[in-house]
């Protein structure tokens, strides 16, 4: 089963990512915050990592620190939630992070499903 990294600070939109990636018969952790998200960065491994994009600066900068650094030892695929297309150049303008995916808020059930195994089917073709 794949596992997927959730980082989300919305305790509502995590359980609708969560009902989602679950129906699609994926694993997910979750983490509220950036050190949430370190800690499972360190001890997991994962083949996607979803973040949205409007967890605290602070958080996201010493995350992306972290990703940047497991992704070294085992390579995994960033999708990122975002607001707008304007804030995609923010990732790698501000955080060096190349995403493989971005879905924009609000996004369809059907949309994240799709785009989620695409990445994860594209990792497998890949491994």
């Amino acid at each position: 089963m794949k596992k997927i990294l959730v980082i989300e600070d919305d305790l509502l939109m995590i359980r609708v990512l969560e009902l989602i990636l679950k129906r699609e018969g994926f694993d997910t952790e979750l983490a509220l915050n950036g050190k949430e998200a370190i800690l499972n960065l360190v001890l997991n491994d994962y083949d996607l990592v979803l973040i949205d994009l409007k967890l605290p600066f602070e958080d996201l900068r010493e995350m992306a620190d972290q990703i940047r650094r497991s992704q070294e030892a085992r390579p995994f695929p960033i999708m990122v939630i975002i607001l707008g297309a304007f804030m995609q150049s923010a990732i790698s303008d501000w955080f060096g992070l190349e995403a493989a995916e971005f879905i924009t808020k609000p996004f369809s059930p059907q949309d994240l499903a799709k785009k989620v195994n695409r990445l994860l089917n594209v990792r497998r073709l890949q491994d």
